[in-house]
């Protein structure tokens, strides 16, 4: 069972992973990104690794546990 508090940045990471394939298509698609395209990207790369960042500072602060209550 999924812990509510935990959905919204789910959804927000699906969300960061989604836009970063659309771009991925786009660019094999149809060549380079022009800049707006290329900000957004960035930005949305870089939020992804901030989300990451703070996953891993949970992991180690022991903020997040596995089922058995340890990692």
């Amino acid at each position: 069972m999924t812990d509510p508090t935990n959905e919204p940045a789910g959804q927000d990471w699906d969300q960061l992973l989604d836009q970063l394939r659309q771009v991925r298509q786009h660019v094999q698609e149809h060549g380079p990104l022009d800049p707006e395209q290329q900000a957004e990207a960035t930005h949305a790369f870089k939020q992804g690794l901030a989300y990451l960042e703070n996953e891993v500072n949970d992991i180690r602060s022991g903020g997040l546990k596995g089922s058995s209550g340890q990692w």
